[in-house]
């Protein structure tokens, strides 16, 4: 654990702690989609691979924008993009510099431990890319690929660093403050303004038991694979949800190792169709 003061506040990182807050985040996403779920889960658009030793966790704003956390054994990555701040708004790149690869994002973790190799790759790996051409004042107008992502920190032992601490003005940085700002291994509440109390108010009271079942099933998942309980799915699933909504929820879960009672099998998913997007546009 290191503690780093920012412009934005006293930060906290831990490598436990985070990995546990970002498994948390996963469950609590999911779960939140059954008929009984909480109201303003930490997350609504995530994803997950690997387990606690190694993997990654993604996490969309729904606005265009989204953070990474990858760990190994030997620590974390974090990298953050708000809409229109990738590498060549806030990373120095270039239309001429940037290939689409990991190399794009490498600024936001300057001094990048060698240990630490394996999680930016996997962090990098996760990140969006966009195609576009360059219309500047550059002469070389040009198609580029850019991989997405304007800002970062690593953690390594007892070092914590990044362009989030260089540059503490850099859009994006709000992704991941979250990460140094955990609370019992949670992702701090978001929601702000005026549905704030009420907001904090469900979670205290109607919600309360279904977060205590997350807390306590998360807990398990760390240390393997596990089951909810007959008595725990009593209270997350009063009411059956849609076949093809329950199934959902339980494919996501089942990649954590989190089953039903049982562990049922779960049919794996239809292949996607074959053949070009019909949401693209035709050449």
């Amino acid at each position: 654990m290191i503690i780093r003061n920012h412009p934005r506040g006293r930060l906290v990182f831990d490598r436990n702690a985070i990995v546990r807050a970002a498994l948390r985040a996963y469950v609590e996403d999911h779960v939140a989609k059954l008929p009984n779920g909480l109201w303003f889960p930490v997350c609504e658009h995530s994803r997950w691979t690997g387990d606690a030793q190694r993997g990654t966790f993604y996490s969309d704003d729904g606005c265009g924008g989204y953070e990474v956390v990858a760990w190994t054994e030997a620590g974390v990555v974090g990298l953050a993009y708000q809409l229109g701040f990738g590498p060549i708004a806030q990373l120095g790149m270039t239309p001429d510099t940037v290939t689409g690869g990991p190399d794009d994002v490498r600024g936001a973790v300057a001094g990048l431990p060698a240990e630490l190799e394996p999680a930016f790759l996997m962090a990098a790996g996760t990140l969006d890319t966009r195609d576009d051409l360059y219309t500047g004042k550059l002469r070389n107008k040009k198609m580029y690929s850019e991989r997405l992502a304007g800002v970062g920190f690593w953690l390594h032992g007892d070092h914590v660093a990044g362009s989030m601490f260089d540059d503490p003005t850099l859009l994006g940085i709000k992704q991941l403050l979250p990460w140094g700002m955990l609370q019992n291994g949670r992702l701090p509440f978001w929601v702000l303004g005026e549905l704030a109390p009420h907001a904090a108010e469900r979670a205290r009271t109607r919600d309360a038991p279904i977060h205590a079942i997350i807390d306590a099933v998360v807990d398990r998942a760390l240390q393997g694979p596990t089951e909810f309980t007959p008595d725990e799915i009593a209270i997350l699933v009063p009411t059956p949800p849609e076949p093809q909504q329950l199934l959902a929820i339980q494919r996501r879960l089942h990649d954590v190792g989190i089953t039903w009672p049982g562990s049922p099998e779960i049919p794996p998913e239809p292949p996607r169709p074959k053949g070009p997007n019909p949401f693209l546009p035709r050449s």
